[in-house]
């Protein structure tokens, strides 16, 4: 079982240190499962990059998730989730699990600057070594979480 503090443990401690390949070695060794790697339209704004990798898995046994990995210079330029549930949840499960990551995030960045850009709500972190966010958004009737965490050297 993949836990959501594993996740963000992952993401924080691991983007700006390990090289890409190693990263898609942790996420197996972790269980998740490698699937073909697909624009999921997040990635028009980003810097160039050379590889993505997408994973799934289910997070605390529970919803299944989208891992993604973008390389660039072998290194990691980006990784993150996307988890999606359905709109009718969205006071229980999407709000829980938007809250839970936060937390997360906050207690090692500590507080995000909040902004709301179109229907995205998002809270921006960062720190010497990786810039992350995360977002909720409701799209085509689904509510998505999207968590990202980026190697700060090729966001400066």
């Amino acid at each position: 079982m993949i836990t959501a503090q594993e996740i963000v443990g992952l993401l924080i401690g691991q983007v700006a240190d390990i090289t890409a390949v190693d990263l898609v070695k942790k996420c197996k060794d972790l269980g998740m499962r490698k699937v073909s790697y697909q624009d999921v339209g997040l990635d028009s704004s980003l810097p160039p990059f050379e590889s993505g990798y997408h994973f799934r898995f289910n997070l605390d046994d529970k919803e299944e998730v989208l891992f993604e990995i973008l390389e660039k210079d072998s290194l990691v330029l980006q990784a993150g989730y996307q988890l999606t549930l359905p709109a009718s949840l969205f006071f229980s499960k999407a709000k829980k699990r938007h809250r839970q990551f936060k937390e997360i995030l906050e207690t090692y960045y500590g507080v995000g600057k909040a902004m709301n850009v179109g229907r995205f709500k998002i809270v921006n972190y960062g720190n010497d070594t990786t810039v992350a966010y995360i977002s909720r958004v409701n799209v085509a009737g689904a509510d998505a979480i999207i968590l990202r965490v980026g190697n700060r050297r090729f966001w400066d």
